[in-house]
């Protein structure tokens, strides 16, 4: 809740400015509207929101339970079934994805397509297909950090011999055995994993210049202007208006409140994480939040602090993985939380929702989301720990875990081992740091050539969302890439541009039905025949578990 304090003193940049859309929020209050309006108009909207919804819903029980090829159709391996070369390039689970199809929503749900204006997916699967597509297979090719001993795709962590890390091997009472670390190996990692840190290096300055070139003018302007030219502007800030804001001392007292506990926890707790390093966590994130603020709210992403604070703290606390973990935590988690509670800000402006309610719903929200997301975190845990932790690998593919091994494997390359031995001089990955240079720089000839050419939109090359796409990888599967952008190019583009008014009137509300439907049968699927009750589908073709019903690689091989 750090990030929900943090959130009350950005409203004058993030929320009333009209042109922080946050695209998310314009989905939500096209729904809200739709269900509680008494027009015509909004009862064809409710019409075609249940027909949507009904629809997606009965057809994501064939891709996630009847028929799970839909989910990834790698035509590559169907073509050349004997061919490793051209089944790592095909296959969407373990390779590059390409000519890899997805029928299924929650893949092509995953990048926003019906939402996320079309320059923003443009930049964004720019990078996604030059990660995926060029970068991966050459650096794979040309065997660049030592790639063909692991695996192509892949989040885990190895030894010098290309096996998985053992990283209790180098513990001893919870910090690094230095001895013991060097009997045994350095880490290592996938190529474009070791290169997604160096994308991840590059974002936070190319951010930082980019929203300083583009939008330095209008945050200062923003910064002297008064609440009441504020309101001229905007109309949705002359309606709210009427309602007493919320004041920021109760923003300021939610943000020390919470930052003075998160102190003494990191103190009391057996976090190895001192009290300046929490301050120091969160002060990465209050520097940074306008940046990467307005980034999201125009772009509909969000760039993280997650690799930055695992830097910071793997410098100052080296050898400490639960303090790396912490840290990270205070520093990330408080940006994200302050950005959708912002987020959250917008929606109340855009609904005439008064300020101190959606404050007070928030807080209470967030109070009952505590209690019931460890509940189900629980029960998920209970009923699929084997592909969690990896002893087993779900024939489906849904239940990969690469968020929670992407945390493991950077709390060992942060936070145990510390990135002065995995990036510093002597290491394979050193060159990476150049990225921090490479990502200032960025952004700077794309504003020269817009300076020069105003009207040639070079305003709209957005690098951090760029550097975001190719930092995708190696995390989701790669199978939502060109479902999602063909669904994308029909939504925000051909019926943005040419079927303006079916646009306006349906797509936003297409967008909530398909997710709404698509969640609602996962938790059926889960409860009814996958999780809590296990009915499982006769085996066949399209469900084969032995190859996670790609028919690229053997789940052993």
């Amino acid at each position: 809740m750090i990030g929900y304090g943090l959130a009350g003193f950005v409203r004058k940049y993030l929320v009333r400015p009209i042109n922080m859309i946050w695209p998310q929020a314009l989905v939500f209050a096209t729904l809200y509207n739709t269900l509680h309006g008494n027009t015509t108009e909004t009862k064809d909207r409710v019409r075609f929101f249940y027909i949507a919804f009904i629809s997606i819903f009965v057809w994501q029980f064939v891709p996630q339970y009847i028929f799970p090829w839909l989910s990834s159709a790698a035509i590559l391996c169907l073509m050349a079934p004997n061919s490793d070369i051209i089944k790592t390039l095909g296959s969407a689970y373990r390779g590059a994805g390409i000519l890899s199809f997805s029928f299924d929503w929650n893949a092509i749900g995953s990048m926003n397509p019906l939402y996320t204006p079309w320059w923003s997916q443009v930049n964004n699967y720019f990078g996604v297909i030059l990660s995926a597509w060029v970068i991966g297979p050459l650096l794979y090719y040309y065997n660049v950090f030592d790639a063909q001993k692991f695996p192509f795709m892949s989040t885990h962590s190895f030894d010098k011999d290309g096996h998985t890390y053992n990283q209790t091997r180098i513990i001893k009472s919870g910090e690094l055995d230095d001895i013991e670390y060097a009997n045994y190996s350095p880490v290592f990692m996938s190529a474009i994993f070791a290169v997604c840190y160096g994308y991840y290096f590059m974002q936070l300055p190319a951010t930082i210049v980019h929203v300083a070139l583009f939008h330095g003018k209008e945050i200062w302007n923003r910064y002297k202007k008064t609440r009441e030219e504020e309101d001229k502007e905007d109309i949705h800030c002359k309606m709210m208006s009427i309602y007493p804001e919320v004041p920021y001392y109760w923003y300021g007292c939610i943000f020390f409140v919470m930052l003075i506990i998160a102190m003494i926890l990191g103190e009391t707790t057996g976090a190895h994480l001192p009290w300046w390093g929490v301050l120091l966590s969160v002060v990465l994130a209050v520097l940074t939040v306008i940046p990467i603020g307005i980034i999201n709210a125009i772009s509909n992403w969000q760039i993280g602090l997650n690799v930055i604070t695992e830097l910071v703290c793997g410098f100052i606390l080296p050898g400490r993985p639960i303090a790396n973990v912490y840290f990270k935590t205070y520093g990330y988690m408080s940006l994200n939380q302050c950005l959708i509670f912002v987020q959250d800000l917008k929606l109340g402006h855009y609904m005439k929702v008064p300020p101190r309610s959606m404050f007070t719903s928030q807080i209470w929200g967030t109070l009952i989301g505590c209690i019931v997301n460890f509940w189900t975190m629980q029960i998920i845990i209970d009923t699929k720990r084997t592909y969690l932790d990896g002893t087993e690998t779900d024939p489906s593919g849904q239940w990969t875990a690469y968020q929670s091994e992407i945390f493991n494997t950077a709390s060992i390359i942060w936070g145990l081992i510390g990135p002065a031995r995995t990036f510093g001089a002597g290491s394979i990955y050193n060159v990476l740091l150049w990225g921090f240079l490479i990502g200032f720089f960025l952004p700077i000839p794309f504003y020269l050539l817009h300076r020069k050419f105003p009207k040639s939109k070079f305003n709209l090359v957005n690098t951090p969302v760029i550097l975001y796409g190719l930092a995708t990888f190696p995390g989701p599967s790669r199978n939502f890439i060109i479902t999602g952008l063909l669904v994308s190019f029909l939504s925000q583009f051909y019926a943005f541009r040419y079927k303006t008014t079916w646009w306006k009137k349906y797509n936003y509300v297409m967008s909530a039905a398909f997710d709404a439907g698509t969640q609602i049968m996962a938790i059926v699927l889960f409860i009814c025949f996958t999780g809590i009750a296990q009915v499982q589908f006769p085996t066949w073709w399209g469900n084969d578990p032995a190859t996670q019903s790609e028919h690229c690689f053997e789940l052993n091989g």
